[in-house]
């Protein structure tokens, strides 16, 4: 009987792996556009090294757990939550560290959907290592699930945020909307843009709601960037999110629109990106692509239901947050715009991650079916 057809292995794997996961967790924007990546060093059942990737061109996990583990490592077992790199990029790769610290059995969550650095687990093989796979596969990717959309979908990964009523609407019938959440929820909606790296609107919701768009009265060591969809170049100049300098800012148009505005524009050290698009679908997608290039690699949405509407139908998102306020209109602007769907069986499926109260209100945050290719 092999370690993969004994239950009792399988549940010790689990265990391990889960606590491995729990490390990733650990993991901030600052290792993008590098995975969030967990590692435990394992031997005689116990824990004897643990590490998780904490920066950007610094030692990834294994090397965190090998050097924590130091010789209890040989004859050791590794479970890490994505297969250990193969290549040599910013730092040497980790496959060869377990190798060479003597492990004999590695336990790797999800592969690699990078190409140049996937292998580890095949090369460790190759050397006489005990590979096992697929241990808390789906949760080791949704830990790692901006990294996974990146590079399996070739643009940013797109997080929608929403807020709403509770019977979901995002304005009163007067166009009033400050303030449908309490400052609890608000101030969560900033966490969430302290962990982007660039946060997006369209250009409707600059000229109604004049937003800074910044990570505020949370830690930020790194403002994410503002981004503006404006095909006709309609963001004022004098718009407020421009008086935050210490950051990018990108306004993305589309081609054939006068250099006037463009000018105006970039003034204020703003970058004004043409996108050469046929239609709305084609545009979002080419703008999330160059972001991704930009190493913007993890994007939060706070549109209008026009845009909202917009990337939901073009199969953009990734991941919805909406916050409900504990307020009924009855009437209102709605939150979404049109997404397509004239059927129940054509609704936006969603699998909810967490529900809980923020403070008076409500948070939900849900994931999207990813649909390859998008």
């Amino acid at each position: 009987m092999t370690d993969a057809d004994d239950p009792t292995n399988g549940d010790t794997d689990r265990l391990f792996m889960r606590r491995a996961i729990d490390l990733a967790k650990k993991a901030d924007k600052r290792v993008r556009p590098n995975p969030a990546v967990g590692c435990v060093v394992v031997a005689d059942g116990k824990i004897v090294g643990e590490g998780w990737h904490r920066q950007l061109g610094g030692p990834h996990a294994e090397v965190f757990a090998l050097r924590d583990a130091g010789d209890q490592a040989r004859g050791a077992t590794a479970y890490v939550t994505l297969e250990p790199c193969n290549h040599t990029g910013r730092t040497p790769p980790c496959a060869d560290a377990l190798l060479q610290a003597g492990v004999a059995r590695v336990v790797i969550g999800a592969g690699d959907p990078n190409g140049i650095a996937a292998g580890g687990g095949a090369y460790l093989r190759d050397h006489g290592v005990d590979v096992e796979r697929g241990i808390e596969q789906a949760t080791c990717e949704r830990v790692a699930e901006v990294f996974f959309v990146n590079h399996r979908c070739g643009r940013a990964h797109l997080r929608l945020k929403v807020a709403a009523t509770l019977d979901g609407f995002t304005a009163a019938a007067d166009g009033t909307s400050q303030w449908i959440t309490g400052p609890a929820a608000r101030h969560q909606v900033h966490r969430l843009r302290a962990d982007a790296d660039a946060i997006l609107v369209g250009s409707g919701t600059v000229l109604a709601d004049d937003p800074r768009l910044s990570a505020r009265d949370v830690p930020c060591e790194i403002q994410p960037a503002a981004v503006v969809l404006d095909r006709r170049l309609r963001t004022p100049p004098s718009a407020s999110l421009f008086s935050e300098t210490a950051r990018e800012n990108l306004v993305y148009t589309t081609t054939g629109h006068g250099a006037e505005r463009r000018s105006a524009l970039e003034s204020t050290g703003a970058i004004v990106v043409a996108i050469d698009a046929g239609d709305d679908d084609e545009y979002l997608r080419l703008v999330l692509a160059d972001l991704l290039r930009r190493g913007r690699a993890a994007v939060f949405a706070e549109p209008g239901a026009t845009v909202a509407g917009a990337v939901l139908r073009a199969g953009l998102v990734d991941r919805v947050d909406m916050m409900f306020g504990a307020k009924l209109l009855g009437t209102g602007a709605p939150v979404f715009g049109n997404l397509g769907a004239n059927t129940i069986a054509q609704a936006v499926p969603l699998v909810i991650d967490e529900l809980q109260a923020v403070g008076a209100d409500a948070w939900i945050s849900a994931r999207l079916h990813q649909r390859p290719g998008q």
